[in-house]
């Protein structure tokens, strides 16, 4: 299954190594290190996540062929999440990760979810994968949805980023593309949860998350 996760981890670790090493002399700042980091190397869900909320026959696991978190189903109607333990306060916060999905066809019912909540709590904001659709839905409170064009379900990884800025300006971006939706959002403590729902029928999509990372700013 190709990883192109692998590609934007490299991606970014090269701008903080560049960003690093400009700062070693004549006064620059140096990057950050993240506030969270995981690739879900063979360890779930360990002290980063909350053990898995199942509902039906849904499962969660590390996948060893794409190094990444799996979730799917062998049954109808099956639901999986699990939540960052850590919350990371807000704003400034940038939080990005990869999601892929694999599915025989669009009639294979489910919908994979990437969701910022704050401490009450409440869906900050949210980015759905639907799996009969093709698209991605990208939400923030108090705007109107937007819709990524149609992608298809082939395993390759597509990155997302959530990002809020000093003065609470807020965006979704996919695949490092201009922002597709925008809001300013209150001052909050947030976390991520990652998600799937599963519909009817015999057989169903399975969605894989991986490379995600927190900073601030």
């Amino acid at each position: 299954m190709p990883k192109l996760g692998d590609r934007w981890a490299l991606v970014g670790m090269s701008l903080l190594v560049a960003l690093a090493t400009t700062s070693c002399g004549g006064g620059g700042v140096s990057s950050p290190a993240p506030l969270f980091a995981d690739s879900f190397a063979g360890a779930f869900p360990g002290t980063a996540w909350t053990g898995p909320t199942l509902t039906g026959s849904a499962v969660v696991a590390y996948d060893p062929g794409t190094t990444a978190l799996k979730m799917s189903t062998t049954a109808a109607t099956a639901t999986a999440s699990t939540t960052t333990t850590m919350a990371f306060t807000s704003p400034p916060v940038t939080i990005t990760m990869n999601i892929a999905d694999v599915s025989g066809a669009t009639s294979q019912l489910g919908t994979g979810t990437v969701t910022i909540i704050d401490a009450t709590p409440a869906v900050v904001a949210s980015a759905a994968w639907d799996n009969a659709t093709g698209k991605i839905t990208f939400h923030i409170a108090g705007a109107v949805d937007a819709l990524s064009a149609v992608i298809p379900a082939d395993g390759v990884f597509h990155h997302l980023v959530f990002s809020v800025n000093s003065s609470g300006s807020s965006y979704w971006s996919l695949d490092g593309a201009a922002a597709v939706v925008t809001q300013t959002i209150p001052a909050a403590t947030l976390k991520l949860q990652l998600s799937a729902t599963f519909g009817a029928g015999a057989a169903w999509p399975a969605f894989f998350f991986d490379n995600v990372a927190v900073t601030s700013p």
